[in-house]
C-alpha cells in the first residue's frame, strides 16, 4: 500500500502530465481559431492535419502537397509495422511537417526559428502562437472555408 507522499507524488505526476497534455490542446484550439476555423478541427487527428495544410501552404502545388501529405500520413499509421517501410514513410512524414510547420510560421510572421520551436518543443510554441498577441498576416482573405 502507498504512504501519504508516494500517493501525494503520483498525484502531482498525474496533474503535471495532464497540463502538459491539455494546454497544447488548448494553444492549437486558439490558433485554428485565429486562422479562421473552428478549433474543434484541432483535436481531429487527420482532419486537423488536411485543414492546417490547406489553409497555410501556399504556392504553386498546394493541391498536390497537400494530397501527398495526406497519402503519406495515412501510409505510416497503416504500414508501421513494416520495419523499412515504415521507417522511410515515417521520416517523409516528418519533413512533411516540418514543411508544414514552416509554412504556419511564416502564416503569423515568425521567422524559421520559430519553425524549429514549433518542430522540437511544440507543447511551448503552439501554446505561445495560440494565446499569444500574433495574428495571422500572409493568408488569403478569399480562402475556400466551409464550415
Amino acid at each position: 500500500m502507498l504512504d501519504a507522499i508516494e500517493s501525494a507524488l503520483l498525484v502531482l505526476l498525474f496533474v503535471l502530465l495532464a497540463f502538459i497534455w491539455l494546454v497544447p490542446i488548448a494553444g492549437k484550439w486558439k490558433v485554428y481559431g485565429k486562422l479562421g476555423m473552428p478549433g474543434w478541427y484541432s483535436i481531429v487527428p487527420v482532419y486537423a492535419d488536411y485543414k492546417l495544410c490547406e489553409r497555410v501552404h501556399r504556392g504553386d502545388g498546394t493541391r498536390t502537397f497537400l494530397m501527398a501529405y495526406l497519402i503519406v500520413l495515412i501510409c505510416s499509421w497503416a504500414f508501421c509495422w513494416v520495419d523499412t517501410v515504415g521507417c522511410l514513410l515515417a521520416l517523409v512524414q516528418l519533413v512533411m511537417n516540418i514543411i508544414v510547420l514552416n509554412d504556419l510560421s511564416h502564416a503569423f510572421g515568425k521567422e524559421t526559428g520559430y519553425t524549429i520551436g514549433l518542430a522540437i518543443a511544440g507543447f511551448i510554441f503552439w501554446t505561445m502562437l495560440g494565446f499569444g498577441s500574433s495574428e495571422p498576416v500572409n493568408l488569403d482573405s478569399d480562402a475556400d472555408d466551409e464550415f
